[in-house]
């Protein structure tokens, strides 16, 4: 039965009238084929859509497209495919020569080196005419005032034969080992400051195939699909910045490897004909400031499927049916077991909507959750469990559609739900790359000597300091100004490494951190990779003390993971001992922090956050393998986890994913909390809470069907004060007064 709210025909028609006077979100003006795709002229989008690296940045490791031996046309009409192809295999070479990001290390019979490296584009359009294979941990990064285009020709042969084929496919391994799409064994992959137009009359074209376990991601995209099949099929960690317009499908999204979320970061779709987004195997989506336009839905689930599907600060333009449509909870196979059922979850919380009637069709029931005007704040709109007044005497639970709607959504309020909080780097032009600095003192850099006293003179002397590929070794400290940023392209083979041994780092009673940005700092630090060697038992991965307007992002730790002292295992990560202090640790700070993957297993934990009530938001971090802590918050208030992800360790049991004393005002929203199938104990909670207020859960998946007294969680959340906890693991909503 639909229980929403009913349009009369007298507000039919003063709705209308509404709609009229209503600002439209501007449509993606696609320029001619021989430039990138130009911005929309009205300037009402208050997201910049533009070149974000405008310079080329000098790096002697990373491949420029159209040098001697990839010598290309870039007018658009010759065909430039072997030459993208042909720079990707030798940026794909170097990485495995270098071995700096090699994480597998010849294990599961694959060879040594899945490193990666930089494919640097110029602006130009570039003819494609067959599938370009983007290897493991390969990044192509357009770099000039306006973005490279890659154009598919009119009627290019292969992409309308009844048959879907990629146009870009991120896949693994490099060179010597078996080629198929990218998985759970792919890092650091990426699609960065590109645009792709699909020519007409190629009505099976798919322009990216994306995939991937950590560090992947597709960043200042603009997609022209026209009338090909889909902007991006199946997807990893992160889209930031992507529109895409027209097309079947603008994202077909699935479970990303292995199994994690997937955020999109302000983002737009727009003029697609069946779906903005079609959802398969629980895609586990973390939505954030994306607007839909001109659709008949803007997302669509797979029948007899569930999802984890999270949508925050966006926006519905004239989405002609309906914006959300999933399967009923109870009509999902399996669904008479609680974690199934549970484990289909909506939220929509702080949204808008204009021209667009239907919020939520749940498809086998046809119950529709309505709009109450033309326009529409969407307060909360979820579907799933809700346990409010959680931990307390007070507690209650229900199971449906619960809606908290109001009428009259203003553009400018449109505006300001879609205003992002992410800082934009410098323009590229005022990079100083350290090693110019170092020619300057007379030095070199990345030959194994103790580099801080270079970097520190590079950061001193300038605000923004360019990293190239290498690995450099610091004795001590990289201290940065207020107003430093450190920005790398590769954080897999851009590596900041501590002298091993060092007495510096060896005190763990007094932590001392590789690098540390000052308190109150507004600093950038991007595409960099902290390696805190092994004998170093003081050392911390990164002292993040910045605060409001900063801005951590496409970062890593080194890649291992704690395990018993009797284990001997041959699976990659399990080759190390040591002992750490921290991995990231945040004291006093916060801004922004976006796609970092904490996973140095022998540190005390992977993420500590203490003393701070600097507002922050954190999209897709990845903090894993630690021995009894993953996350741990201590005194902080107004943070958001947007798309935590956790992981336990193979052959531990003692490994909890957040701890939370003495905090309040906590957003955690769609987190994985996962326990892998081999570890070989139970844990009774997955978060604790003490002497804490204020926490939100929104969205969670917390269990495993393989071997369930390990793999999944005693509780989803316990109070050590009052000794009450919330069984249920997968739930839409826990909230903690």
């Amino acid at each position: 039965m639909d229980n929403s709210p009913r349009l009369s025909r007298r507000r039919l028609v003063a709705a209308g009238v509404g709609l009229a006077a209503t600002p439209l979100l501007p449509g993606i003006a696609w320029a001619d084929p021989g430039s990138a795709a130009a911005a929309p002229a009205t300037g009402w989008d208050p997201t910049v859509f533009g070149s974000t690296i405008t310079a080329a940045p000098h790096d002697p490791t990373a491949v420029v497209l159209g040098s001697p031996g990839f010598e290309t046309h870039a007018d658009g009409v010759g065909d430039d495919t072997q030459a993208v192809q042909a720079a990707i295999d030798e940026a794909s070479r170097r990485g495995i020569a270098n071995k700096l990001g090699d994480i597998l290390g010849g294990a599961r019979n694959f060879p040594h080196g899945d490193g990666g490296g930089v494919v640097l584009v110029p602006a130009g359009t570039y003819r494609l005419s067959a599938p370009v294979n983007v290897y493991d941990s390969v990044r192509v990064v357009g770099v000039g005032a306006r973005r490279p285009l890659f154009l598919l020709g009119a009627h290019t042969p292969g992409y309308a034969t009844g048959t879907i084929r990629d146009i870009f496919a991120f896949r693994r391994r490099p060179v010597g080992g078996p080629i198929a799409y990218a998985n759970n064994d792919t890092f650091g992959s990426a699609l960065v400051n590109v645009d792709i137009r699909i020519g007409p009359g190629n009505t099976d074209a798919i322009a990216v195939r994306f995939g991937g376990a950590q560090l992947c991601l597709l960043q200042d995209m603009d997609i022209d699909v026209g009338d090909g099949h889909t902007g991006i099929d199946h997807n990893a960690n992160i889209i930031q910045r992507v529109r895409v317009t027209g097309g079947e499908i603008g994202l077909h999204a699935y479970a990303a490897s292995a199994g994690w979320q997937t955020t999109l970061l302000d983002c737009r779709f727009a003029g697609q004909r069946r779906a903005a987004v079609v959802m398969f195997n629980d895609a586990k989506l973390v939505v954030v400031r994306t607007a839909f336009t001109d659709a008949p839905r803007a997302f669509e689930s797979a029948q007899g499927q569930w999802q984890h599907l999270y949508i925050q600060d966006s926006h519905f333009q004239d989405v002609r049916d309906v914006a959300v449509v999933l399967n009923d909870s109870g009509t999902i196979p399996g669904a008479d077991n609680d974690l199934i059922r549970y484990s289909n979850q909506l939220t929509l919380l702080d949204c808008t909507a204009a021209g667009t009637r239907d919020l939520l069709l749940l498809a086998q029931s046809g119950t529709r959750t309505s709009a109450r005007s033309a326009s529409t704040r969407i307060r909360e709109l979820t579907y799933g469990l809700r346990v409010e007044r959680a931990l307390s005497r007070h507690e209650t639970r229900s199971d449906d559609v619960h809606a908290d709607l109001a009428g009259a959504a203003p553009a400018a309020q449109v505006r300001r739900t879609l205003q992002t909080d992410v800082p934009t780097l410098p323009p590229a032009r005022t990079w100083v790359s350290v090693a110019d600095v170092a020619a300057e003192m007379g030095r070199s850099i990345g030959t194994g000597a103790d580099d801080l006293a270079v970097f520190q003179t590079a950061v001193d002397r300038h605000d923004t300091v360019f990293v190239p590929i290498g690995q450099y070794l610091f004795s001590d400290t990289l201290h940065l100004r207020r107003t430093s940023n450190l920005i790398g392209l590769h954080p897999r083979q851009t590596w900041l490494l501590a002298a091993d041994g060092h007495p510096n780092f060896s005190d763990p009673d007094r932590p001392r951190p590789l690098v540390a940005t000052p308190r109150g700092g507004r600093n950038i630090v991007t595409g960099i990779g902290l390696d805190t060697a092994q004998q170093t038992a003081g050392s911390v991965n990164l002292l993040w003390q910045s605060g409001t307007g900063s801005y951590l992002a496409d970062v890593t730790t080194q890649f291992v993971k704690w395990h018993p002292a009797d284990v001997a295992s041959g699976d990659p990560g399990y080759t190390y001992r040591g002992a750490h202090k921290y991995g990231i640790w945040v004291r006093g700070g916060g801004g922004v922090l976006a796609n970092v993957w904490s996973v140095n297993g022998w540190a005390d934990n992977g993420l500590l956050v203490e003393d701070t009530k600097v507002p922050t938001r954190v999209y897709e971090v990845s903090v894993e393998h630690h021995e009894t802590r993953e996350v741990v918050l201590r005194d902080v208030s107004r943070w958001q986890f947007l798309g935590l992800q956790t992981e336990d360790h193979l052959y531990g049991w003692r490994s909890q994913a957040v701890e939370i004393e003495h905090s309040s005002d906590l957003l955690f929203a769609n987190s994985v909390l996962f326990r892998v199938a081999t570890v070989l104990g139970p844990h009774p909670y997955g978060v604790s809470v003490r002497n804490s207020r204020r926490i939100e859960l929104r969205g969670n998946r917390g269990y495993r069907d393989k071997t369930p007294e390990f793999t999944q969680w005693g509780v989803a959340v316990t109070d050590h004060d009052s000794g009450r906890s919330v069984p249920e693991l997968e739930f839409t909503l826990i909230e903690i007064r």
